[in-house]
């Protein structure tokens, strides 16, 4: 039976039924003895045939205009299904609660759709598909919401190492929809000098309202960022790193008149002597330069919480120790070099990490020791980075029981690594744990060093887990580059942690953030 819509009113017709042709002849008959034998046809016979072909051609052709137009009407019936979805949609959305949302609460969501500073990095700025800028194509509300909400645009990131592109009418479209502002400049002594001094200028036509300075500074903004010396009022975190092609002949202070700030990072090899800083007031501070030039800020910078210090290994000037500097607030601290904590007393300090080289003439217990004594501090963490002998370390953490979270860093010396691991297992039943105290053990293995032994990593964890003295809860594993635990020794740590213990595997820029958190860094570049 055929079926088929009028194309004015929709109305739908079905034809009058059409017998079918029936194929079967019955057994017995001349054509069944035809259909299944080789046996030729009379005359008559043949003339027979001939008629059933006839009627079974025209049936089929009148099947396929049935097909046909049967196919035409579920097309239609489809195209109207989907038509009906849409129109539900639509009324459905009349309905939904985000209408009567107070705009408050709606920007509160719209807040956590903003990219991570990552994400935004890797979009280099403005990205039209992305949150803020795809919130205002969404509807009258949404766009009057997300415009109105200035902590949604307060994050502007500019990189010319990877090739600027974003029109400058949108930076400063950006700009007046912003209240307080996370600047994220990152220049290159490669890129257009002319644009990167316009859009800095740009941006410091609202330095009043700066409250992050995210920045890698070329030798040709060092006059517009010179002027902004009493600018800065409302500046609180500085990371900057200099690509200078030559040093500048004045100081760069104009960071030394910012009265809110307190975190400052600061990395630019030999050039540290250029920038002045407000050291009396910073809590948190990443130095990396000169010997003497960290030691002349950290004499007015009592009030420092955390700090990284990156000494330089090429610096001319003689080591001279001479009056210990107090910090009396400092908890939290990485020195590249161990030997700077002959200048410290830190009788806050709660966690200490420091660069271990090979330096016989170096006796890395002592040190700490004397720290400790002169300090009356009660240290908490320890992270060791570089090569630390195996026996060392566990002389260290047995000396110094107040140690329950201990890291390391590994760069190269594989075996010191694996050494340490075998100290640190526990030993058979009846045996002495080495550090039963440790609640927490990190290992990581920077790029370019060799992978550790997994099976140890394994081994000592497992084994310090199931000891009855030990205090083991939480552990890490980090490798930024490839070449991690194979498959079966990465369920046998997951049955560790099924068990209870709190364990990470990170790789990659993940690992790496891990590690920056276990030495208090980050960089301009987040």
């Amino acid at each position: 039976m055929a079926a088929h819509r009028c194309s004015k009113c929709g109305t739908l017709y079905t034809d009058p039924p059409v017998k079918a042709l029936d194929v079967s002849p019955s057994p017995g008959t001349r054509h069944h003895t035809l259909l299944n034998t080789n046996e030729p046809p009379s005359d008559s016979e043949t003339t027979f045939v001939h008629s059933v072909i006839s009627k079974a051609d025209a049936r089929v052709a009148r099947i396929d205009e049935e097909v046909t137009e049967l196919q035409e009407m579920l097309k239609h019936l489809r195209a109207e299904r989907a038509s009906l979805y849409r129109y539900r949609k639509r009324n459905r959305a009349i309905l939904s609660p985000l209408r009567r949302m107070p705009p408050e609460m709606l920007g509160e969501i719209f807040a956590l759709t903003v990219p991570s500073f990552n994400a935004a990095l890797s979009g280099n700025g403005i990205n039209m598909v992305r949150s803020p800028w795809l919130l205002t194509q969404v509807g009258s509300l949404w766009r009057a919401v997300s415009v109105s909400t200035p902590s949604l645009w307060s994050r502007v990131v500019i990189d010319f190492k990877n090739g600027y592109h974003n029109p400058v009418p949108l930076i400063e479209l950006q700009l007046q929809r912003a209240q307080s502002l996370k600047i994220h400049f990152y220049g290159s002594e490669t890129a257009d000098s002319r644009l990167q001094n316009q859009l800095f200028q740009l941006l410091s036509e609202q330095c009043l309202r700066w409250e992050e300075l995210w920045l890698v500074l070329t030798s040709d903004m060092v006059p517009l960022l010179a002027a902004l010396r009493g600018r800065l009022s409302s500046l609180k975190q500085v990371q900057m790193e200099t690509c200078f092609v030559q040093t500048p002949a004045d100081p760069l202070d104009c960071f030394q008149t910012a009265p809110s700030l307190v975190t400052f990072g600061l990395y630019n090899s030999h050039r540290s002597r250029t920038i002045t800083l407000p050291a009396h007031q910073l809590t948190r501070a990443q130095l990396n330069g000169p010997w003497r030039w960290i030691k002349d800020i950290l004499k007015s910078a009592s009030m420092l919480v955390e700090a990284n210090f990156g000494i330089q290994s090429d610096d001319p000037s003689p080591r001279e120790f001479g009056e210990l500097i107090g910090l009396p607030h400092l908890r939290r601290l990485y020195v590249s070099d161990p030997e700077f904590l002959k200048c410290l007393r830190t009788p806050a300090l709660e966690a200490l990490g420091f660069y271990v080289v090979k330096n016989p003439s170096l006796d890395i217990l002592l040190l700490l020791q004397t720290l400790i004594d002169r300090s009356t501090c009660l240290l908490r963490r320890l992270c060791l980075r570089g090569c630390a002998d195996a026996n060392i370390t566990a002389e260290i953490l047995e000396r110094f029981p107040s140690i329950n979270e201990f890291g390391t860093i590994t760069a190269s010396d594989r075996n010191r690594v694996d050494d340490l691991m075998a100290k640190l297992a526990a030993p058979k039943p009846g045996g002495t744990v080495i550090s039963p105290q440790l609640r927490s053990l990190f290992f990581a293995r920077e790029k370019g060093s060799k992978p550790i032994d997994y099976d140890a990593f394994l081994a000592m964890l497992k084994s310090r887990w199931g000891a009855d003295v030990s205090e083991l809860q939480n552990a890490a594993l980090l490798f930024t580059q490839g070449c991690g635990p194979d498959r079966p020794t990465l369920r046998k740590l997951h049955v560790l942690r099924r068990e209870g213990l709190s364990l990470s595997i990170l790789e990659g820029s993940e690992a790496m953030k891990e590690v920056a958190a276990w030495l208090y860094w980050s960089s301009p570049r987040g």
